[in-house]
């Protein structure tokens, strides 16, 4: 079952733990919910010790009030949640993640993004990763990324083809040069076979 609850350095802050199905299926419902306003964010077990990979309270200064922080601390838990969302939005084995509204089972994995705490890397440095990816994800920052990114690709046809453009016209410029080096020689062969013609 779900129980809101503080597991270690949770600081108050209103985590809730996730035990047993009826509880995954709360936290399945939950996420998939069409009427969701707010982002949710799972934690995992820590792969080194019995306690969260990142410190919920921590998690909770970076995402704000709003979303519901959910630990989940077992390996059951985990593949669970992997069958009601599948692999690619699945919560990993010791990583955090956030899930933002809109969620379906078809949705982009880069969308909603996790974030893995590799073996010995400082908590503080999973933590930084985690922000950024919470902030680089938000709906409105990835349309804007999303814009951002069709321009450059539309800037790099362009620029492509201002560069073959360029290119035809070196050649061209080239073979017109050639052509008039070669008219020019024929004009002096010419000239030479009349002059010799009148001696």
């Amino acid at each position: 079952m779900s129980e809101r609850t503080t597991p270690a350095g949770g600081g108050g802050v209103g985590v809730i733990a996730v035990r047993g199905r009826p509880g995954l299926r709360s936290l399945g419902a939950y996420l998939l919910s069409g009427e969701r306003e707010h982002p949710a964010v799972a934690i995992a077990r820590s792969l080194d010790a019995d306690e969260p990979v990142l410190a919920p309270g921590d998690v909770r200064a970076i995402v704000g009030a709003d979303p519901q922080i959910y630990y989940l601390p077992g390996e059951e838990m985990l593949v669970g949640l992997r069958g009601v969302l599948g692999g690619a939005l699945a919560l990993p084995a010791g990583g955090v993640r956030v899930w933002w509204p809109g969620l379906s089972v078809d949705s982009d994995p880069g969308g909603h993004p996790s974030v893995l705490a590799l073996d010995g890397e400082p908590q503080a440095s999973v933590l930084a990763q985690f922000a950024r990816e919470f902030d680089l994800s938000r709906p409105r920052v990835r349309q804007e990324i999303r814009v951002i990114e069709d321009l450059r690709r539309l800037a790099e046809r362009e620029l492509s083809l201002a560069r073959e453009e360029n290119r035809n016209m070196k050649i061209e410029r080239h073979d017109a040069l050639m052509r008039a080096q070669a008219a020019e020689a024929s004009l002096r062969d010419a000239m030479r076979q009349l002059e010799e013609m009148g001696k």
